[in-house]
């Protein structure tokens, strides 16, 4: 059972994506500036490895973008979470800056949030996976969010139900 997180961000850009079921991620490239231009995924699927379409594009920003590549240590370091901001940039809603967790550190921030701009902060925990990424673009990435699948079954609960009943107090 995966369930969706978000997306932040303004979620009707021309073109809405979904990298779902999409779990092993071995970098994630990032177009930026005072906005996010554009993301980019590479995946391990299969022992090889696949490149995302982009997300976005670069577009006329009046910072000049920068480039960042972000390579995970495949497959011991997963990604936890994403946090950033989104706001209106040359009246256009986009994400304006992204921060990546794992459980090994946090990447960013990538991109220029402001104190004018809406935070949005989405961390899975340690009992959930992370199933992929979803949002929206246009010139630029509108909205992002996360596909996670809960950790925890019927199975968990029970064992941890009757760890509690044996504890004596």
């Amino acid at each position: 059972m995966m369930f969706k997180i978000g997306p932040a961000g303004y979620a009707y850009g021309e073109t809405d994506w979904d990298e779902k079921d999409r779990n092993g991620i071995a970098q994630i490239f990032i177009s930026h500036g005072d906005r996010i231009h554009s993301l980019q995924f590479q995946f391990v699927e299969n022992g090889s490895l696949v490149l995302s379409d982009k997300h976005g594009h670069l577009g006329y920003s009046p910072s000049a973008p920068k480039f960042s590549a972000v390579k995970l240590n495949y497959p011991s370091e997963l990604i936890t979470g994403i946090s950033g901001y989104s706001g209106i940039r040359d009246r256009e809603r986009v994400v304006t800056s992204i921060i990546f967790t794992t459980n090994n550190a946090a990447y960013g921030p990538f991109g220029c949030g402001t104190r004018d701009d809406i935070a949005f902060d989405y961390q899975m925990g340690g009992h959930n996976k992370f199933c992929g990424f979803h949002g929206t673009a246009s010139n630029y990435l509108n909205s992002i969010g996360v596909d996670m699948e809960p950790m925890t079954t019927l199975s968990n609960v029970n064992d941890l139900n009757e760890k509690v009943n044996d504890i004596k107090i």
